[in-house]
């Protein structure tokens, strides 16, 4: 059973301070040996999807359900998760912005596929979702 969009916020907030605590207790185990820095950088990569979780979450309870987030959010998070990396070791840093565009292209796949295309050009038609929809009419 999924959690509506203030709990999600909550659970999601939790689990960024805990990831990003996490990253800075293990500092020095992480940036002993070049296989740990690479999971340094995979453990910022679930700090970003969290972070982006909670983000998005606080702006659906803010300004409405139909609310998306947008690049400039995706980016801030970015920026935050691949500090908090750059934090432990910068190769952690590195390898955090490559997993984390990895985490950013599979939450685009899994909202295309529950949620739909969202706006924008559909192949054969010149016009956006909302044309498409008129024409039905």
């Amino acid at each position: 059973m999924p959690l509506n969009e203030s709990a999600s916020f909550l659970v999601s907030t939790v689990l960024s301070v805990l990831t990003f605590s996490t990253m800075q207790i293990l500092k020095p185990a992480i940036a002993s040996t070049p296989v740990m820095t690479v999971v340094g950088g995979l453990i910022g990569a679930l700090l970003f999807l969290f972070l982006l979780t909670a983000v998005g979450n606080l702006e659906k309870c803010a300004f409405g359900g139909g609310f998306a987030s947008k690049w400039v959010e995706v980016s801030a998070c970015l920026a935050v998760a691949v500090a908090a990396s750059g934090s432990v070791h910068r190769v952690s840093a590195t390898c955090c912005a490559l997993f984390s565009s990895v985490v950013l292209w599979g939450m685009v796949q899994l909202t295309n596929e529950v949620y739909g295309t969202g706006v924008g050009i559909i192949p054969g038609n010149a016009g956006s979702v909302d044309a498409k929809s008129k024409k039905k009419r």
